[in-house]
């Protein structure tokens, strides 16, 4: 007999209803490089990124949203190359995160007022020597 004040969540299981109902896995950053060829950069919705590699980052230090990013992109080079070659800003870094954070869900009607506060909450995890710190002041 089961204990009535405990839900059991079977992981498999769970996993296997996330994905089924889930209409987004991934997110491509498509960007040209100098030679004008097209390359792309493949990042997980932000509900699937792995808690092992996040644990992993943050215990290596540095800008750990940077970094992470790093670690799950596909091919593992192509998000060098996107801030090199693609020259990303913090504004579009900011975009792509909500992208892949936004397509996560399984709602189809997205809440435009969640865009504001998902700004907010990221803002302190930027680089504090952009030009918004004294602003926010």
């Amino acid at each position: 007999m089961g204990k009535p004040n405990r839900k059991v969540i079977r992981l498999q299981q769970m996993r296997a209803q996330r994905a089924s109902a889930a209409k987004v896995q991934f997110v491509d950053v498509v960007f040209e490089n100098a030679d004008g060829v097209e390359e792309t950069c493949t990042f997980p919705v932000q509900d699937n990124w792995p808690l092992e590699v996040i644990e992993q980052v943050e215990e290596q230090g540095g800008n750990a949203n940077l970094n992470v990013l790093r670690e799950i992109a596909r091919p593992v080079e192509a998000f060098d190359r996107l801030v090199k070659v693609a020259h990303l800003t913090v504004g579009e870094l900011k975009e792509i995160i909500e992208q892949m954070d936004g397509e996560a869900g399984t709602d189809t009607g997205e809440d435009s007022s969640s865009s504001p506060s998902s700004e907010s909450t990221q803002e302190p995890s930027e680089p504090t020597s952009s030009a918004t710190t004294p602003a926010a002041a």
